[in-house]
């Protein structure tokens, strides 16, 4: 690219005069012509001696034209790159410039830090505040909703296996109960003789009718559940197994209560406690005690734990960023400290 490039180069050959071959053998040829009648202008001094130098001078005249061509191209061509690695050079130092342009204002910056900070810190707590109360109100809210659903489940799911319930112990029944039996032979052979028959007479109808007004009125809690009993007993062991369910799913279970106060108690120190003093499968066990519970009670938990600052190429500065991370494990330390005695403190 630059050996084709012309920009700011002088080309010598739009000025030189061309067909310098020819002006030269134009020249022997009347030199020739007008000093053969010279004396001792003969064949050899023209031929030899004239036209030799001729010959001479025309070669030296096209070697010096390539020469100086090539000296001028290789000159250009370096000034060229000069001029580039100049230029490059000045942006590289305009870029450094560039970087300290602001510096000027760094004291104007630091006589302010204070009161910027103490504004910026009080402005994160209210967005913190206000971000916690979001979260619980929306954490609360959709616990809720799933306390509602699973009830309006539990209720739906009832009908449904009453009637279940009440055709399992008719199938049960039936292969034992003689009077049952008769019942439906009977009925059988009635409709089959073409009288008429009633609800009373059909043994299925009647056993259904039997087994729903059994279980109104019947506080399933109460009664004592039975998966191959009556039916009022059947719902009960159904319903019985639902509520089981619905305490271990949204309510704090007496064993977890219970495994929570025993690590509480192993923690104990004085008046407060300390929980490095946990082994780490206890220490795991609680933080996971922490999270179900809090879960099952709809709590939000808010997720603050520290990032640590990341080291750079500067000695000095990373001295002060270790001091910096060391300050956050320390802090994250301490709100895991008050937040697990604060936990335990509730049971």
């Amino acid at each position: 690219r630059m050996e084709n490039s012309h920009i700011g180069e002088l080309d010598h050959s739009m000025v030189k005069r061309q067909g310098f071959i020819r002006d030269h053998w134009l020249t022997f040829g009347v030199g020739i012509v007008i000093f053969k009648y010279f004396p001792f202008f003969n064949y050899y001094f023209g031929v030899k001696v004239f036209g030799t130098s001729m010959w001479c001078y025309t070669m030296w005249t096209g070697l010096n034209r390539f020469i100086a061509r090539t000296c001028r191209r290789n000159e250009y061509m370096a000034a060229q790159k000069t001029a580039a690695d100049v230029m490059s050079g000045e942006d590289k130092i305009v870029n450094s410039m560039r970087r300290f342009a602001n510096d000027a204002k760094c004291v104007e910056y630091l006589g302010t830090f204070k009161e910027d900070t103490e504004a910026k810190i009080g402005q994160y707590r209210a967005a913190l505040a206000s971000k916690m109360q979001a979260e619980l109100s929306e954490r609360a809210l959709k616990q809720l909703q799933s306390i509602v659903a699973f009830e309006a489940g539990m209720g739906a799911a009832m009908q449904e296996l009453v009637v279940v319930e009440a055709a399992a112990s008719f199938k049960d029944k039936y292969p034992t109960d003689k009077a049952i039996q008769d019942k439906a032979f009977a009925w059988a052979v009635k409709s089959l003789s073409g009288a008429t028959t009633t609800a009373v007479d059909c043994p299925v109808t009647s056993h259904f009718q039997a087994a729903f007004q059994s279980v109104q009125g019947v506080d399933f809690l109460t009664i004592k559940g039975n998966p191959k009993g009556t039916l009022p007993e059947r719902v009960a062991f159904a319903q019985q197994a639902k509520d089981i369910e619905f305490k271990q799913t949204f309510m704090v279970t007496a064993a977890e209560a219970k495994e929570v106060k025993d690590l509480a108690g192993k923690a104990k120190s004085g008046d407060s406690y300390d929980f490095s003093k946990l082994p780490a499968e206890a220490a795991a066990r609680l933080d996971g005690l922490y999270a179900s519970i809090n879960a099952k009670v709809g709590f939000a938990m808010p997720d603050l734990k520290p990032k640590p600052i990341p080291l750079t190429a500067d000695s000095a500065a990373n001295a002060y960023i270790e001091q910096v991370n060391a300050q956050l494990v320390k802090a994250a330390e301490t709100l895991k400290q008050a937040r697990l005695s604060a936990f335990v403190s509730s049971f």
